[in-house]
């Protein structure tokens, strides 16, 4: 009885010395779990941030092409004024000069009148064109100011994307 407690006594003291596997393995399981930890808290922080970052940029691309339309249309405009104009200097300069070939006083004075009227209104489609050409410069700065936030957000995103891709 005595040897088997000895050899008892001798088996234990061997385990107690021998390296375990179990611990080891464990200690890896554990380490791994706590990165899954890590990235599934990073990967909740990022998302939503993400979320608000695409939206933002769905924003911008629309107020961007909404500016973009709105000058596009303004400058369709400014041509339809010019041209406008361009006529109505025409038929100011043709009745200046049928009014000094006019034989009858009476005819003459009623063509200078109607050429008075139509010089009356081309200065006001003159400015009128001025205020557009303003309007025009206006909405070309806005264009260029959000097309400038799109690109910082454009880039905002690459960097995000970069982040992600980082281990």
């Amino acid at each position: 009885m005595k040897f088997f407690t000895v050899l008892l006594c001798l088996g234990f003291a061997a385990r107690a010395q021998a390296p375990s596997p179990e611990p080891q393995t464990l200690q890896t399981l554990l380490t791994e779990v706590r990165q899954l930890r890590l990235a599934i808290e990073r990967s909740n922080q990022i998302g939503p941030r993400i979320q608000i970052a695409v939206e933002r940029l769905k924003l911008q691309q629309e107020q961007v092409a909404r500016v973009a339309r709105q000058l596009d249309d303004l400058r369709r405009d400014l041509d339809k004024s010019r041209s406008e104009q361009g006529r109505a200097q025409q038929r100011v300069q043709a009745l200046d000069s049928q009014a000094t070939q006019a034989a009858d006083p009476v005819q003459r004075k009623d063509m200078e009148d109607v050429s008075k009227e139509l010089k009356l209104e081309a200065e006001q489609a003159e400015k009128s064109l001025q205020q557009l050409q303003v309007r025009e410069g206006e909405l070309a700065s806005r264009l260029q100011a959000e097309q400038g936030k799109l690109a910082e957000l454009n880039d905002h995103l690459d960097q995000v994307e970069r982040a992600l891709e980082l281990p």
